[in-house]
């Protein structure tokens, strides 16, 4: 069992961060956070993982917070939610933002996330409610709490300063985060640096 991952972040993906530990790489699979990127690539990151072996592959899934990790491993023990969808879950909603949803029978934002139909979010709530409270996380917690600077200077700004402290150029970044925020709507930081590297990879 891999409890943890420590090492140099040296590239991130759609889905996973690329992690150099003593000059061996590792794909490690993660929500692409705002805590993730404001690491930069280059610094040291440490992910807390749960290892899937399966027959033909074994995947590293990995978080931030130990917290987080508690929470996939409580989603993936849902029958019908494998590896894949609680990361996707974990990368579409926040923490807080599922354990809210489970405490208050909210089937309408677990069933937004790509692949979780009603009955799955249904299953979720269901077999996770009596457990969610347990695991550390409040859903009364906001979350990421933006610098007062990156709040005046507005998320189209902080994306393309965050995309250029990943190796993109400016001018790669506005156009990216430019075509993000012209077809969407509303959209939070997150949402517009991870529609974002979409585009860009």
């Amino acid at each position: 069992m891999i409890a943890y991952v420590k090492g140099t972040l040296e590239e991130l993906e759609q889905d996973a961060a690329l992690i150099d530990v003593g000059g061996l790489g590792y794909r490690v699979y993660t929500p692409i956070s705002e805590e993730l990127i404001r690491h930069g690539i280059g610094s040291e990151v440490r992910l807390y993982t749960y290892l899937n072996v399966r027959e033909d592959a074994m995947v590293l899934y990995g978080f931030l917070e130990k917290s987080t990790l508690s929470l996939f491993e409580q989603l993936i023990s849902v029958t019908g939610v494998g590896p894949r969808s609680a990361l996707m879950i974990l990368s579409t909603l926040s923490p807080q933002q599922v354990i809210s949803a489970v405490i208050s029978d909210d089937k309408k934002t677990l069933s937004s996330v790509s692949g979780i139909g009603a009955k799955t979010a249904s299953r979720i709530i269901l077999d996770l409610k009596d457990k969610v409270g347990k695991i550390g996380i409040t859903s009364e917690d906001s979350g990421f709490t933006l610098p007062q600077a990156a709040v005046q200077a507005g998320p189209y700004q902080e994306a393309v300063e965050a995309l250029v402290s990943l190796g993109f150029s400016q001018s790669e970044a506005s156009r990216a985060v430019s075509r993000v925020t012209a077809s969407s709507g509303d959209l939070s930081l997150e949402d517009i640096i991870r529609a974002s590297l979409k585009i860009l990879y």
